[in-house]
């Protein structure tokens, strides 16, 4: 199967069973198959930046083939399918921790969403309206709500109110003209679909460019959404008591394992001049536990040398032999009071010794 046509699969996939689905969203099928979606995508983002570097920062709109261009929509998918993970039914032990982790999700929904925004705007395909309104974030990777529309300063300000509704029709205006010609495109591409000639590569160029610009405005509008929802989330946790250590390093587990091996989306793969800053790459659980064997310290002991002897001792695995350095005494001799006072001073010097070095009070080097 070519890269395009797994391409064209994945697609399929979301289209008709993720983006379109009977199942419920928090069902564990349905996140797994979404998560499998994803790691399909994201090894699909790896081939295409690293192995074969289909697009590089010294190269224009014009320098990149036909073909190609579809590859750019990766971020805007990556992005609506990372907005809808979450955790399970079965997973849902603690409220606070599921809207962490959908928190989690959506921060990187909008980062990979702002990413194809600012590749198209790098290869001048994003339109002059939206990117007059992307240059003035301070942030390009972390928008705010106040910087996407003109924000009223009071809830009684109609003025404010006024012009930001004229902003949203002006985008549904700009929106809707796009589909338009898309639409045309779309038919006219297909009464020429079976004829080969100059016309059919120019026209299905143009169709990609157009289906591009659309899916911006579309991912700009869902940028919208999910700040809402992002801060609608930060104030549900905002009040809550911060966690404690053994939360924290519990959450931070989770969030490691429930993420599906998306912290790779953490940090932009590319700038927004267009120039690769990292490879893509994926850590599978081959790969993570072979680091562990080969890696630095292997895993550290979970018990003191005194537990450990004491252990043996009680099980039978220490061997005694070799006869004795001194006759043992008869302790059957109830009447030998020197005996007696040998083994209580004995017991009374080990308790000392028990209590001065409590368990696991010994080599502690290794701990972390």
């Amino acid at each position: 199967m070519s890269v395009s046509q797994e391409y064209d699969s994945i697609l399929k996939i979301y289209a008709d069973k993720i983006e379109h689905t009977a199942l419920r969203q928090n069902s564990s099928e349905y996140q797994l198959l979404l998560t499998s979606t994803i790691e399909q995508l994201l090894k699909l983002k790896t081939t295409i930046y690293t192995q074969l570097a289909l697009f590089s920062a010294n190269e224009s709109l014009d320098d990149i083939s036909t073909s190609s261009l579809k590859f750019l929509s990766i971020d805007y998918y990556l992005a609506c399918m990372c907005s809808k993970k979450q955790m399970t039914t079965s997973q849902m032990y603690d409220p606070m921790q599921k809207n962490r982790m959908k928190l989690k999700f959506l921060e990187k929904s909008l980062q990979l969403f702002m990413q194809f925004l600012i590749s198209l705007q790098d290869f001048e395909i994003l339109d002059s309206y939206l990117v007059k309104k992307i240059d003035k974030f301070e942030s390009s990777f972390k928008p705010t709500l106040q910087e996407l529309y003109i924000q009223p300063s009071r809830s009684d300000d109609l003025s404010g109110a006024q012009l930001k509704r004229q902003q949203k029709i002006e985008m549904y205006r700009q929106s809707k003209a796009i589909n338009e010609k898309l639409s045309a495109l779309e038919s006219k591409y297909k009464d020429i679909e079976d004829v080969d000639g100059g016309d059919h590569d120019e026209i299905l160029r143009e169709l990609y460019l157009q289906k591009l610009q659309g899916l911006s405005y579309e991912a700009f509008n869902t940028i919208e959404q999910t700040l809402y929802e992002m801060e609608l989330l930060e104030n549900f946790t905002k009040n809550v008591p911060p966690p404690t250590e053994d939360r924290r390093q519990e959450d931070k587990q989770d969030s490691k394992d429930f993420t599906d091996r998306l912290e790779t989306l953490n940090k932009p793969l590319l700038s927004k001049e267009g120039k690769v800053l990292r490879n893509f790459t994926l850590i599978d659980k081959r790969t993570e536990l072979k680091g562990k064997v080969r890696g630095y310290g292997q895993y550290g002991p979970t018990m003191s040398v005194e537990e450990f002897l004491e252990k043996e001792w009680e099980e039978g695995r220490v061997l005694e032999g070799g006869g004795d350095s001194e006759p043992k005494q008869d302790e059957g001799d109830e009447d030998n009071y020197q005996l007696h006072d040998e083994k209580t001073y004995k017991a009374r010097q080990w308790d000392d010794f028990k209590e001065a070095n409590p368990k696991g009070s010994g080599n502690t080097m290794n701990r972390g």
